[in-house]
């Protein structure tokens, strides 16, 4: 019987064809699972906040769209980019950027910004939408559904294990005015403030004393917060819970999925997104969860894992360089300033990458470190509060010693990810044995700093925990496909589901979120009764408090939202307010020594300080607690960087201008009670 013979040709089409398909599939349940999870946070956040009175509700449809314009770019891009073989991911590395920031257009201009930027999102998100639709008529409705679930289960589960940690939370404006905010998140308000509202990288504690400090991160935060239209602390909450920790998900299955060629990685489009997540639950069992709540390390992060896939086709000899490098050029120096541990870990890696394509001579030494080095060196001398003052000594093993839990679960992930990339590389083909070099230095990078420096405050987690995420996504291109060709039984998505759901709650700090967020609600409830004069208040049952936060009546909280506006830390901000605080720039607030509500504020003392630049954006003039506090300074939160004259004290009008003259400011605000204050102008200097 005759066959006819199909050509080799069409074979291959077929087949690429086929590897496509599954490819997009992947990609667009990606999409899927993390759109669903940003929305499902954006209308938790907004639930919790409506009878509180902030912000309008569009604000959180407007972060969602964001959002959803950076995924609806990466998708569909990627897929363009994968069906032209040869093609650099360098395009969906720069355009995935520009997308991010550009709420900072808002510096120029609220009503700018929108005009450059809703054109842009909308039309990449109906893109997106367009290339989704295809993808999903071809897909496996029980597969669909699957995506929305997780989605639906990560928004809601990681809004709860956010918002427990008690740093920038969904209560964020209350917790703020009553004195229970998370000295960091007022910390690192303040200095964003600063940079957008003056210009000055500063605390504004004692007028714009500068500092160093690596500010990406803070800048965005306060630019999205313009670009939204409010408060830059609200904007920490906003940016981190609907767009940044959902992107960073995001990025760190393309970063599994793309580092490898079509057809080389996982082809289960549903396991392309959960083994990365299980992987990241069983870190996070035992380790320390940082990535949801300190931002810069958290935009650093996005930042590497949306640049990883480059890393590959720099180790490909058939890849041309230049458009890699430029893209890596523009990633790498924006982790530096979002995160210097990130930035060097990062660049020493592409170094030596660059450096093992061009040949390990001295000459092509000496021609790679020229443009890296000092630019690393810039970064760490200019923006790094590291550099000469968070390490201490070469102290071996310290980090283990003091700092067990942060140290242990990521050096065994770096151990892991070190045995991966000699099993790669014995076994790999020439560009393979290049990127498992890549690897191994990841995890050598990782691991040195943190095992033989003595860093301050357990910061050397920045270094090792660098690692895992790279483990977690070398995992997934290179030992998920493992597994899947075995076809074990126990490796289908449905599985893999069971085993996350498992791990969550098996985790202390998961499983017990929604009861932390409740207390803190309960506190926050509490404090704002007894702050506004109105004695103790009795306790909610753990149900019935659960039920407030969630209930759209939300009378209880439009109690708290009522108490917060008698306490002593409200009727400062609006004393404020009506001077003009938020109508003029070159304005401090000099706050006297005797307003002891404004100075016993908040349970961490050191607090009281950051109150005004972290809530209203103003600088402080002499603004440490007065000595009869006795409220220590340290160095991580500045404040011993200021002299001893910065604190608070009596003080006539002359001194007071002259002081803020030093600063060209000319306008001061003076609070001497929650409701008594002054407006002095001082005399412009002639120079």
């Amino acid at each position: 019987m005759f066959s006819p013979q199909i050509p080799q040709e069409t074979l291959d089409r077929a087949s690429g064809a086929s590897q496509a398909s599954s490819e997009a599939a992947a990609i667009c349940f990606a999409a899927i699972f993390t759109c669903v999870m940003s929305a499902t946070s954006a209308m938790a956040c907004a639930i919790v906040r409506l009878p509180l009175g902030s912000p309008h509700w569009f604000v959180f449809v407007k972060s969602f769209l964001l959002l959803a314009g950076a995924v609806s770019c990466l998708m569909v891009l990627t897929s363009h980019r994968r069906h032209q073989l040869r093609t650099s991911h360098a395009k969906v590395v720069l355009s995935a950027i520009a997308i991010i920031f550009l709420p900072c257009l808002a510096w120029f201009g609220p009503v700018f910004a929108d005009i450059v930027v809703y054109p842009i999102l909308l039309g990449t998100i109906f893109l997106g939408l367009q290339r989704t639709i295809v993808v999903v008529r071809d897909m496996a409705r029980r597969t669909s559904m699957l995506a929305v679930v997780c989605g639906c289960g990560a928004g809601i589960g990681y809004f709860f294990v956010v918002n427990s940690k008690g740093y920038a939370t969904v209560l964020t404006p209350e917790q703020a005015l009553t004195g229970l905010q998370h000295l960091d998140t007022l910390f690192h308000a303040s200095i964003a403030n600063m940079l957008v509202n003056s210009g000055h990288l500063s605390t504004g504690l004692d007028g714009l004393m500068p500092i160093k400090y690596h500010v990406l991160s803070h800048i965005w935060m306060a630019c999205v917060g313009l670009w939204l239209g409010v408060t830059t602390l609200e904007a920490y909450y906003l940016a981190a819970q609907i767009i940044a920790i959902p992107l960073l998900f995001f990025v760190l299955i393309m970063a599994g999925l793309l580092l490898r060629r079509p057809a080389q990685g996982l082809t289960n489009g549903a396991l392309v997104t959960l083994m990365p997540l299980l992987l990241l639950m069983v870190a996070d069992l035992w380790g320390a969860t940082s990535y949801l709540v300190s931002e810069s390390y958290l935009v650093s992060l996005l930042l590497l894992l949306l640049a990883m896939p480059l890393l590959a086709e720099i180790a490909d000899e058939r890849s041309s360089l230049g458009p890699p490098l430029i893209a890596l050029a523009i990633a790498g120096t924006l982790v530096l300033f979002a995160k210097i541990s990130v930035g060097v870990i990062l660049w020493g890696v592409v170094g030596y990458l660059l450096w093992r394509r061009l040949g390990l001579t001295l000459l092509n030494f000496i021609k790679v470190a020229a443009p890296i080095a000092p630019l690393v060196g810039l970064a760490s001398v200019v923006s790094s509060p590291d550099a000469g003052t968070y390490v201490h000594a070469l102290s071996p093993l310290s980090f283990v010693r003091e700092y067990p839990r942060l140290a242990l679960p990521n050096i065994a992930a770096n151990l892991v990810l070190l045995y991966g990339a000699v099993r790669l590389w014995l076994a790999g083909s020439l560009d393979e044995k290049r990127l498992a070099e890549a690897f191994a230095l990841f995890a050598m990078g990782s691991l040195v700093p943190a095992l033989l420096l003595d860093i301050a405050g357990g910061s050397a987690f920045y270094f090792a925990n660098v690692g895992t995420f790279v483990c977690i996504a070398f995992l997934t291109a290179y030992g998920a496909p493992m597994l899947e060709r075995l076809q074990l039984r126990a490796f289908t998505p449905g599985m893999i589901l069971l085993v996350i759901v498992f791990i969550a709650l098996a985790t202390n700090e998961k499983r017990r979120s929604s009861i932390e967020f409740t207390r803190q609600f309960q506190e926050l409830r509490a404090r704002a009764h007894v702050l506004a004069g109105r004695g103790d208040v009795a306790p909610l049952p753990t149900l019935r408090a659960m039920a407030a936060l969630l209930s759209p009546a939300g009378s209880v909280r439009g109690e708290i939202g009522d108490d917060v506006r008698h306490t002593p830390g409200a009727q400062s901000i609006q004393t404020l307010l009506s001077l003009g605080a938020a109508q003029t720039h070159r304005t401090a607030v000099f706050v006297a020594p005797n307003d002891r509500s404004f100075w016993t504020n908040n349970i961490d003392c050191r607090g009281d300080s950051f109150f005004v630049p972290a809530i209203l954006g103003v600088p402080m003039l002499k603004g440490l607690s007065p000595p009869e506090f006795k409220c220590g300074r340290d160095i991580y939160y500045t404040t011993s960087l200021y002299k001893n004259d910065a604190i608070s004290e009596v003080a006539g009008d002359a001194q007071l201008c002259a002081r803020a003259s030093i600063f060209g400011l000319n306008t001061i605000l003076v609070l001497s009670a929650p409701d008594e204050g002054r407006r002095m102008s001082c005399p412009v200097s002639k120079q």
